[in-house]
């Protein structure tokens, strides 16, 4: 038994630090890659890969948004998550191995926690996409790779991958230098040479370019935010429908749009009728003169303001239940704009096509399917939304697309401006 724990005890931590993660991003915080699939649009396109390879980091990015696509189911999230962690660490200790060989065991395997660690801290920032642990997982195995060829022939093997990892992976390439660590001063040199070389060849400044053109999208300038944690978790839960778990987990919500959201809990769960709702959400507008809001329609104002990517899309998907057709299209709109590099969203696309076939729009919501098309898991939807938007007489067999549309059509409401 002594021989077994001994031989094996790596092995049983790594499997307990696994399951650990698991459970901890699918159960306390599956809301964080839920929002980085919202924020990016993949597509299957030649374009949409030069348009990546380009720049220094792309393919990196490319990567990341390949595998974002597939959080829109948060066990996938939890799942990658888990994978970059189990990888991090296994990279880790092969490179501990190589440049410390004499180093005890344990030693060794404590510190290949730390980058595990710092990767996984780094993916609780919402504004830091999965761009950056993937780029990391490339240096290492390029890095692991290096490090078994023999001292004497490794530098010559750096100086022609630097500059080709740095394009490929972005900043993360400086880890590199560690692979020779006599010659750091020569690798050191070459990967600045790469960095503002690389910001000749684009268009972004040497900052932006020095700290990873998609390692960290937050514009301090413009202000773009993708959200508080509250208001994300309310924006997962009303995305799944989940109007008991809304109104149970926000008893006192600090953002407006949350606080909206749980009036159409209780009025979807039966407890607030729609002339009840209605009254908390569309007030005069004297009475709150001073409060922020997003839409002004004559003497009224809707009390649902957004200052970030879930807030918007909260007030989306609560005026598309409503039937506030307008209002659905335009935060949808807005929820584009908040994301912090100016990515597509296939969450807005698809909310757009919706919104678009509503009001008639027929040729306009025929555009943006033609993306959705391009997408893994919007394209068979797109295709069902091609069908109606081609043969608009069918669309007495989606009861909601139906009522909304009739509502639309006849009624004087203020909101359809």
């Amino acid at each position: 038994m002594n021989c077994i724990k001994s031989k094996y005890w790596q092995y049983i931590i790594l499997t307990t630090l696994a399951v650990v993660v698991f459970c901890y991003w699918l159960f306390l915080f599956p809301f964080i890659p839920l929002i980085r699939e919202v924020s990016q649009l993949f597509l299957w396109t030649g374009d949409y890969f030069m348009e990546r390879i380009v720049i220094p980091g792309g393919f990196a990015q490319y990567l990341g948004e390949m595998i974002s696509q597939f959080f829109i189911n948060p066990v996938n999230g939890a799942i990658a998550y888990t994978a970059v962690f189990l990888l991090a660490q296994l990279l880790s200790s092969r490179w501990l191995r190589h440049l410390f060989p004499s180093m005890k065991t344990v030693y060794r395997f404590m510190l290949s926690l730390i980058v595990p660690a710092i990767l996984w801290r780094l993916c609780m920032v919402p504004c830091i996409p999965l761009t950056v642990p993937i780029a990391v997982i490339m240096v290492m195995c390029a890095g692991c790779l290096i490090m078994t060829i023999p001292s004497a022939k490794r530098v010559w093997v750096l100086l022609p991958t630097i500059p080709m990892l740095y394009w490929l992976a972005g900043p993360a390439a400086v880890l590199l230098v560690l692979c020779c660590i006599r010659w750091i001063p020569l690798t050191a040199t070459l990967f600045a040479a790469c960095v503002i070389g690389s910001s000749y060849l684009t268009h972004y400044p040497l900052r932006q370019v020095a700290q990873g053109i998609d390692y960290y999208n937050y514009d301090k300038e413009v202000g773009k935010e993708m959200g508080t944690y509250e208001e994300m978790e309310c924006d997962m839960l009303l995305r799944q429908g989940k109007w008991h778990k809304i109104i149970s987990k926000f008893q006192r919500p600090e953002s407006p749009a949350v606080r909206s959201a749980v009036l159409l809990a209780y009025h979807k769960t039966g407890q607030m009728d729609k002339q009840d709702l209605f009254a908390n959400l569309v007030v005069p507008r004297e009475k709150h003169i001073n409060t922020p809001t997003v839409f002004n329609t004559g003497d009224m104002l809707f009390y649902v303001n957004f200052g970030s990517l879930s807030s918007a899309f909260l007030v989306s998907d609560m005026s598309y239940q409503l039937h506030w057709n307008n209002i659905a299209q335009r935060t949808a709109f807005e929820a584009m704009e908040y994301i912090p590099n100016y990515n597509k969203s296939g969450r807005a696309l698809k909310r757009l096509v919706e919104t678009n076939i509503i009001s008639g729009h027929y040729d306009v919501a025929r555009k943006y399917i033609s993306i959705l098309e391009k997408t893994t898991f919007y394209s068979d939807w797109a295709r069902s939304m091609g069908l109606l938007v081609d043969h608009p007489e069918l669309i007495g067999n989606y009861p909601f697309l139906s009522s909304a549309q009739k509502e639309y059509e006849n009624t004087t409401d203020i909101f359809f401006i």
